[in-house]
This record gives structure tokens, sequence and C-alpha cells, in this order.
């Protein structure tokens, strides 16, 4: 069906009541359910949003629309080529395809004690009181179409639990491959993330595809719940085709004392749009949110973000980069909201651009929204070219002009790229980076 027609009402019921009948026992839970037929009551009455909507004013969605998507099948068909890429020995490797846990090329038996990776399905046999909980929670942003479309869709979803005390001393690596067939497909990973009080780990999802050339529409949701005192570093990297579509959308409840440090790298695409919204809900948590997204050709990358200081005492900080390049765009649109009650809040906000191109463009809109007086609070943003004599004062020392552009671009990203302290994710980061910056010389 086209994009169009995944807004048939029919198209979508019958869609629907099938992936209901999914669990095992051939019935979804009463909540569960009412959850799907909210969310697809919502998608079905919002549909795609356009640049006539404030939030997707600078992102437009039509490419989108020009082609026929099947819901994704599960494709146990990889090539190894493809995972050496992004294994590391050193991690524990979890593996979805096309959105859906393949037990066959993950390593579950790797995980600690205390730590569990289940299907959603499987996950709500044993736990299903808490999982109840943390899905029916309140909201941490206004509801989205493609937030609707996953949780009205998404065909099972994972529950990765973390129990009080624990320590993980691995990355946990999600790697979400999709892998489209004949026809363009439609994908909806899902993860529901519960840390537990004073547990700390270290996790990172990858979404990559088999080639540049596919075309697909990845559409996740990511949501992540930190006890007290918990700490979680966490990373996402989207490497996509760049023939395809991802949107993506990562929710992060944070209680008392905890402690959020993110790092978004984005590379692929042909049109992305990741949006991050953290809800600080006790007294003492902080977050960190580094992002850098790279873009070449008529690539589209949107960063949308959010940190919501709902209680007094609590920190966060933002600061993302952007190299563009080409005739590619980018967005960048950062909002600190501080209500009422959250006195003793300390935020920035920072996000500077390099354009390399004559023709790329950046739009970005760093916002505060303060209803408390004490609090410290700045936001900004900067974009520029390189400096000429730079490239000059390289070129008199025998560097040719796109190595000296390389060398300087590189040299824009160190920064933030030091944000990153565990050295094998600081790795992939730069693996990933190699394509992008050998293009320059």
């Amino acid at each position: 069906m086209t994009m169009t027609e995944l807004q048939n009402p029919l198209s979508f019921i019958l869609e629907h009541e099938r992936l209901l009948k999914s669990f095992p026992d051939g019935t979804a839970p009463s909540w569960l359910r009412d959850l799907r037929r909210e969310n697809l009551s919502l998608f079905m009455r919002s549909g795609f949003p356009s640049t006539k909507d404030e939030e997707w004013k600078y992102t437009n969605l039509a490419p989108m629309k020009n082609y026929v998507y099947t819901i994704a099948p599960k494709n146990e068909i990889i090539e190894s080529a493809i995972l050496e890429k992004y294994y590391s020995p050193e991690d524990i490797n979890i593996v979805f395809v096309n959105g859906i846990l393949s037990e066959e090329l993950s390593q579950r038996e790797k995980l600690p004690p205390g730590i569990t990776i289940n299907p959603l399905a499987e996950a709500l046999t044993k736990n299903e009181s808490e999982i109840h909980s943390l899905m029916t929670k309140e909201a941490l942003q206004e509801g989205t179409p493609f937030l609707a479309l996953n949780q009205a869709f998404a065909r099972n979803g994972t529950y990765i639990s973390v129990n009080d005390h624990v320590v993980g001393d691995k990355l946990i690596h999600l790697i979400h491959l999709t892998s489209p067939l004949k026809d363009p497909i439609l994908t909806l990973p899902r993860n529901i993330i519960n840390i537990g009080a004073s547990s700390e780990v270290t996790l990172l999802e990858s979404h990559i595809s088999f080639s540049d050339e596919d075309i697909y529409f990845a559409n996740a949701l990511t949501d992540i719940f930190l006890n007290d005192n918990a700490r979680l570093t966490y990373a996402q990297l989207q490497k996509e085709s760049l023939k395809a579509f991802h949107i993506s959308h990562t929710r992060v409840w944070q209680e008392r004392n905890s402690s959020f440090n993110s790092f978004a790298l984005d590379v692929g695409s042909a049109i992305s749009r990741h949006n991050l919204s953290v809800l600080l809900n006790g007294e003492g948590a902080s977050t960190k949110l580094n992002g850098l997204y790279c873009t070449n050709g008529t690539q589209l990358i949107d960063n949308h973000t959010c940190i919501d200081h709902q209680v007094a005492n609590c920190a966060s900080n933002q600061f993302y980069k952007g190299v563009l390049n080409g005739s590619s765009r980018a967005v960048f649109n950062g909002k600190i909201l501080v209500r009422s009650a959250a006195q003793g809040t300390n935020s920035y906000q920072l996000n500077k651009n390099l354009l390399l191109g004559e023709d790329c463009h950046v739009d970005t809109k760093p916002q505060l929204e303060i209803h408390a007086d004490d609090v410290k609070c700045s936001h900004g943003a900067t974009l520029g070219q390189l400096n000429e004599d730079e490239i000059f004062y390289l070129q008199t020392r025998a560097i040719p002009r796109k190595r000296a552009v390389r060398i300087l671009s590189q040299g824009f990203i160190e920064e933030i790229l030091n944000t990153i302290q565990q050295s094998n994710l600081r790795g992939k980061c730069d693996k990933l980076l190699e394509p992008t910056f050998e293009a320059l010389g």
C-alpha cells in the first residue's frame, strides 16, 4: 500500500486486528489492545504531517509517499559481511531483523545476571503489571503520527530489564538490520528499557542497512526508564540506506539522582528525523545530550530534542554539531522547558554547524521556555564555513586543498566526539564516519 493508502481506515483496521492476534495465546492483554486502538485512532485522525505543521515546518516528507510499502517480513538471510562490520567480540550483540529480535544472530547468553532481554510477548507473561505500568505512564511528549503508528502496529517489541544494583561491564549493542526483499517495506522497531535503582549500563542502538540502494521506511520507538540513582550511557548510530526514510522516537523518564548520558550520530538515509525527549521527574537528575550529523548530496537530517524539567535541582546539557555538504539540509530544534516547580535548574544548549557546500542549508531553532525564576539557562546556535586562511596555510605545507578541507572538518567534529568516554563506542563512531570524510579528499 502507498503511504496515502496507509491512511485508509479499512486497511488499518484489518492489519490492526491481525497484529492483536500475534501473541502466543492468540490475544493481547486488554489494556494493550486498548492502547493500540487509541494509537490507531490517533494516526487515522492525524495522518502524515506536512510542512504546514509547525513541528514539521522544515522537513518535507513528500518523497516518502512515492513508494508502496508492506509491513516488513522477518528475514533471516543475513550476509555475514554485514554483521562483521558492526559485531565486536567484546560487546553483547543483540540483533533485530526488520524490527524483530533474531534469536539465531543474538548473544543473549552473554548477558550477565540481573539483565534480561526478551520479546515483549514473552515478557508480558512474566512481568505484565510492570510493563503495563511503564507503557501507560504519563506521556513524555505530545503524541505524534509516527509515534502512534509504531505503538499501533509494532509486531512485537523487546523488553530490556536491569535489576537494582547491577553494574554492566560490557556494552550491549542493539543492531537493527533492515533487510528488504524486492519491494519497499515498513519496519517498526520497538524497545522498552527499564534500568533498576543504583544500576549502571552502557547501551548502543545501531540502525543499519544492507546497501545504500535499499528503499524502506524505518519507524522506531525506544522508551527508557531510569529509576533512582540509575546511570545509563546511551548512543544511537543511524546509517540507513541513502534511499531509505528513518523516523525514530527516543523517550526518557528519569527519577531521583539518575543520570542519562547520550550521543546521537546521523550519517545515513534520504530523510531522517530523530525525536529525543527527556523528562526529569526526580530531584538531582541530570542529562547530557550530545550529537553529530553529517549530510551530503540531497540528504535531509532533522534532530528534535526536548528536555522537560519538572522538578527542582536538576541539570541538563545539550551540544549538537553538524557538517553539511553538497545540496543537503539539516534541521536542529532543541527545546528546554523549565516548569514552575523546577527551581534551581541548570540547563545549557548549543548547536554549531559547518557548511562545506554552496547549496547546503541548515535551520536551527534553540528554544527556552522558563516558568521558574531561580534558574541558570542559556542557549545558542552558530553556522559558518571554513576559514580560507587556514586552508591556505595548510596548502603552503604541501597539503592539497581537498585534504586540507578534510583535516579542518575533522578538527571541527573532534570536540563533540571527545564527549564519548567509552573507547569501543568512540571507535564505532570513527568507523562510521570514515566514508563521509574520505569523500572530502
